[in-house]
This record gives C-alpha cells, sequence and structure tokens, in this order.
C-alpha cells in the first residue's frame, strides 16, 4: 500500500501537505482557509454549496480532504472509498447541542445548534464533496495505525481517503492499496502517521 497524498490541519487552522510539501495559514476562520486553498492551482472541484450550514468538524474535515485530494495531484477517481478511524468524531459538537438542550429544560433546543450524531457523517459529507462513490465507513480500533493499515488491506483493492478527526487537529491521508509502499510507521495516531511521513526524506 502506498500514501499518495494528506493533508494536516492543526488547531490553529494551519493547513500542511505531505507530498507537496506545502503550508498554508494560519486562518482567522474556517471560511477564509475555504477562500484560500479553494484558490490554490490545480485544486480539486469540490461541491461546497453547504459549506456554511455544516458543523464546525465537517468543515474541517472537508477543507483537509480537498487539500489531501490536491496533494495527491489531482480530482479522486469515482471509486474512492472514504474511511474514518479513531479521534473524536462530533463529540464537541454533540456536548454543546447537549448542554444547550438540557438548559433549554430538556424540552427545545436551538435548532441551529444539531449536528450530525454519527461518526460517519463527516466522511459522507467529503465523500459527497469530493464526488467519491466508493465504500464509506467508520472504525473504532485500538490506538495502532497498523489496525487502520490491516483493515485497508482487508478492504478491495483501490483507493481510499482516511480521515481522523480530533478537537485539536484533522488528518487525511490517501491510501492507494494496489501500490507497493512501506507499512504505515507505529503510531496511535494518523496525526502521528502524517508526522513520521513528513519526516521521511
Amino acid at each position: 500500500m502506498k500514501i499518495t497524498g494528506g493533508a494536516l490541519m492543526t488547531r490553529e487552522r494551519a493547513f500542511r501537505t505531505l507530498v507537496r510539501r506545502g503550508s498554508f495559514g494560519p486562518f482567522a476562520d474556517l471560511n477564509a482557509a475555504r477562500r484560500h486553498l479553494t484558490a490554490l492551482p490545480g485544486m480539486v472541484s469540490g461541491d461546497l454549496n453547504d459549506f456554511g450550514r455544516g458543523g464546525e468538524t465537517v468543515r474541517r474535515v472537508l477543507l483537509t480532504a480537498l487539500l489531501a485530494a490536491w496533494d495527491s495531484g489531482g480530482a479522486l477517481l469515482e471509486s474512492t472509498g472514504v474511511f474514518g478511524w479513531n479521534g473524536d468524531g462530533c463529540v464537541s459538537e454533540d456536548l454543546i447541542y447537549w448542554r444547550d438542550y438540557v438548559s433549554c429544560g430538556c424540552e427545545a433546543g436551538r435548532g441551529g445548534l444539531f449536528v450530525a450524531t454519527l461518526p460517519t457523517i463527516p466522511c459522507c459529507e467529503a465523500a459527497i464533496t469530493l464526488r467519491c462513490r466508493g465504500r464509506v465507513a467508520y472504525f473504532r480500533t485500538e490506538p495502532a495505525a497498523a489496525r487502520l493499515e490491516e483493515l485497508l488491506l482487508a478492504a478491495p483493492g483501490g483507493t481510499y481517503l482516511c480521515g481522523e478527526t480530533t478537537s485539536s487537529s484533522v488528518c487525511m491521508l490517501l491510501a492507494d492499496t494496489r501500490l507497493d509502499g512501506s507499512p504505515f510507521p507505529e503510531a496511535s495516531a494518523l496525526k502521528e502517521v502524517f508526522t513520521a511521513l513528513e519526516e521521511r526524506p
């Protein structure tokens, strides 16, 4: 399996790419990041019409996924799958919603705070944005990158955009399981895999 592209977003809304070794930001907000990143030469086209309606987690994942696709050299194959792995998912947004719901007497909550409660939602939104029609799934395993690698190698051969979302970062790696490459570095998080791959010559 070969990693053909990747992107990392930090807490400060700064982005790095793996193959092109790009660095962008930090940005004041996600909309500023969207404007800048979508204007990059050769940026893949993605459906961002509903960008402003998505929750914070979804918007972070969409931008990082677009940048990972750009880092790999262009539009993704329609058969590309999108996998989420470990991380926090939408937990922080779910807590904001729940606290609002409870503070309103458990009878009503502000509809504008409603967020996706399933950890697959950011993956599904990334697949829609990038027009990927492959498998979409979310996996929670022990915190070892080798487990994600096993899941990828057990899936049908092809390309997979793999993401991990935490409260402080989003990491997306594009893997092609049909190509030969080095095993994932030993790591407990995808961000650590990205950093280890960055340090390779």
